[in-house]
């Protein structure tokens, strides 16, 4: 079985006719013709029915075609991703991020890398929450991600690239205005304005809350940010958000949380990736980035 018999076949599946399958492929219609047969051949079954005035698929034929087009499809994205490879190429870089990185992290990243690569593009997709960027970098559809998660031990297809903690969000007007720092045993009775429940921000809240003997009241899951800050600012719930996303907010209050609740950002790829020479340029300027004192001086 050749690729070169399955891209006829699955023109021919599309096209309906021999002569114009050749045309479009720009081959010979007895090339065509010789080809299917030859599969046909090959299978012991007739995959195309030739007693129409157009060509129709059999039943083998259409449960064929399904394989046929994944597997042009594989090799299409085999080949886009081989691309990386070669030194000639420019290089794109296919990049994931969830809300939080892409409003108030990506843009300052984005500045520097232009500058220090300007003939490597970025295709930067936002995806709902980390953990969907990280299921689409193990599936190989991103080269990079970042995501926000719990502090987790080094590995080989991920680096540290911040780390931080997350406050408790409250309205000037709170109850608990005055006091410094909360548990979450303090929080049993409030009303809680979160993100989407795959994010790291809401399975850490209920994570606390079971811990201190309850269940937190969610009165709205959104992604929207500015929405969870205003909701908070106009004392219609609190809320547990990284410092980097709240360090300059002068609407509602922080208030430390005990014990801490730490984060990290990080930069993660597929656990089978192999880094091309693009790849491995991004990494350590990644790497550069996170030494930096003014990066850094967003964390904790």
């Amino acid at each position: 079985m050749e690729f070169r018999q399955l891209e006829y076949f699955c023109t021919i599946s599309e096209l309906e006719n021999f002569t114009r399958t050749a045309q479009v492929l720009h081959v010979s219609q007895p090339s065509v013709t010789k080809a299917i047969k030859a599969l046909e051949a090959e299978l012991s079954l007739t995959l195309i029915d030739r007693s129409q005035k157009h060509v129709t698929l059999t039943e083998e034929g259409r449960a064929f075609l399904i394989h046929a087009q994944r597997i042009m499809k594989e090799l299409e994205e085999t080949r886009q991703d081989m691309l990386r490879f070669r030194r000639e190429s420019r290089g794109t870089i296919h990049f994931g991020i969830p809300p939080m990185v892409e409003a108030y992290l990506f843009p300052d990243l984005f500045v520097r890398f232009r500058a220090a690569f300007p003939d490597i593009s970025l295709d930067v997709q936002e995806y709902a929450d980390s953990q969907e960027v990280l299921e689409r970098a193990e599936l190989g559809e991103l080269d990079f991600g970042i995501v926000l998660t719990e502090p987790l031990p080094p590995s080989d297809h991920s680096l540290l690239i911040m780390k931080d903690r997350m406050s408790l969000c409250l309205a000037k007007n709170h109850r608990y205005a005055d006091r410094e720092s909360l548990s979450f045993e303090d929080l049993a009775e409030e009303k809680f304005i979160l993100q989407h429940a795959r994010t790291y921000q809401y399975r850490e809240v209920f994570a606390r809350a079971r811990r201190a003997g309850f269940t937190p009241e969610v009165v709205l899951s959104t992604s929207q940010l500015k929405t969870i800050k205003q909701l908070v600012a106009d004392g219609m719930g609190i809320s547990l958000l990284p410092d980097f996303v709240t360090r300059s907010e002068k609407n509602f209050l922080r208030k430390e949380l005990v014990p801490c609740a730490e984060l990290s950002i990080q930069l993660s790829w597929g656990s089978h990736k192999i880094l091309s020479s693009i790849d491995r340029q991004f990494v350590e300027f990644m790497r550069s980035v996170a030494n930096t004192s003014a990066f850094n001086g967003q964390g904790v």
